[in-house]
């Protein structure tokens, strides 16, 4: 059953949305590129391994027995983010706002012996997820790719 909002909360969603296309027309009137989240995995990898993510202001993370799980500002509920395994805490706890995608797919690399592939692949993943699950964002923009 799909629960409808009330029309207050109907009208405010529709007036953040029309703000935010509205900076974004802006933006490329004045030539600075935008893109939406959903397009992200389509940049290159030397864009993705430039993105600096971190964690969204007010996402409250709860760690539990074997997972870990978030609650996002003003939602009841937790929402699983991944299970609690060594490689996924390590990636985790370095989406900080300070290390691109490709530093920590270094370091992840090196502690777990993976061979560079496998670890950005890792890392390139987990942030995914975190972002569609509004969990994570760039702290960066992500570098043009090619054209």
């Amino acid at each position: 059953m799909i629960e409808r909002l009330p029309p207050l909360d109907q009208r405010r969603l529709f007036f953040r949305y029309l703000a935010r296309e509205t900076v974004v027309w802006f933006e490329e009137l004045l030539g600075k590129p935008n893109m939406q989240l959903s397009d992200l995995p389509k940049l290159p990898p030397e864009s993705i391994a430039a993105l600096i993510p971190r964690v969204c202001p007010g996402v409250r993370i709860i760690p539990g027995e074997g997972r870990v799980s978030a609650r996002l500002p003003g939602a009841g509920e937790s929402v699983l983010l991944f299970p609690d395994e060594e490689a996924n805490l390590f990636v985790f706890n370095r989406f900080n706002g300070e290390n691109t995608i490709g530093q920590v797919a270094g370091e992840l690399g090196a502690a777990m012996s993976w061979p560079r592939e496998r670890s950005f692949a890792h890392v390139k993943d987990l942030f995914f997820r975190l972002v569609r699950l509004k969990v994570c964002l760039p702290a960066n923009t992500a570098p043009p790719g090619p054209e």
